[in-house]
């Protein structure tokens, strides 16, 4: 196997590894989120206008 090939190899098995990391991760930042809300008691409508995607404040 040449050189090429095996940094591939190992750039895929990075791939991978960076791809589950970011899940894992994205996965406990939705639960400490869900247990700040249980904790506080925060309810989904107090929370989605800080949360959507594309919102504008609304004006006064």
């Amino acid at each position: 196997m040449s050189k090429l090939e095996e940094l591939m190899q190992q750039q895929a098995v990075l791939a991978e590894e960076i791809k589950r990391v970011a899940k894992d991760e994205k996965a406990d930042a939705l639960k400490e989120v869900r247990r700040l809300c249980k904790l506080h008691g925060f309810t989904h409508n107090q929370l989605k206008a800080y949360l959507a995607a594309g919102r504008k404040p609304k004006s006064k």
